[in-house]
């Protein structure tokens, strides 16, 4: 009875250890979060939200438009290279809306998920109302949550804050 007692009190402090160790790191690996993979536009939503936000004010033709172009291979894709920095990471992202060809500098910190695109350039301008709505996400964008398979990019417009989903492409 006495070694049964002595294994668990042993598995318990490891238990003890394990988590402590893995509380004291909140900070996310934003390089791997980021990089080696093009993310794909799912939707931009309202903030608590996970459903499309009506860009389109009732205009059904506008929106089918919009989501034919959004499930296209190629278009609503960001793609982002960088390294770790002192406190950061960052570096380049280009990318595409539908027409347009978006590029820029990226910096996100893993601690507070603050999220900077800067130096943003666009080849064309957007006609599409989605591609518009995504090419303002990025102009305004403020932080980031996400992991290896979900990224979410939050901009303000006006006063409304919006997310943009990404899911990596295929």
């Amino acid at each position: 009875m006495k070694q049964f007692i002595q294994k668990i009190g042993r598995a318990l402090v490891a238990c003890i250890l394990l988590l402590t160790v893995n509380a004291c790191n909140n900070e996310d690996n934003v390089i791997g979060i980021f990089t080696g993979k093009t993310w794909k536009l799912s939707f931009i939503a309202a903030e608590g939200s996970y459903e499309q936000f009506d860009f389109w004010g009732g205009d059904d033709a506008a929106r089918q438009a919009s989501m034919t172009a959004l499930s296209q291979t190629g278009t609503f894709v960001l793609s982002f290279e960088g390294s770790d920095l002192t406190e950061s990471a960052g570096g380049s992202f280009n990318g595409r809306a539908i027409r347009g060809i978006i590029d820029g500098k990226w910096n996100a910190n893993g601690k507070n998920n603050k999220l900077t695109l800067s130096d943003i350039k666009s080849t064309q301008s957007e006609t599409d109302v989605l591609a518009r709505a995504f090419v303002t996400g990025l102009q305004n964008a403020f932080k980031y949550e996400g992991d290896y398979n979900n990224l979410f990019i939050y901009y303000k417009e006006g006063q409304t804050v919006k997310r943009m989903g990404f899911k990596p492409q295929k």
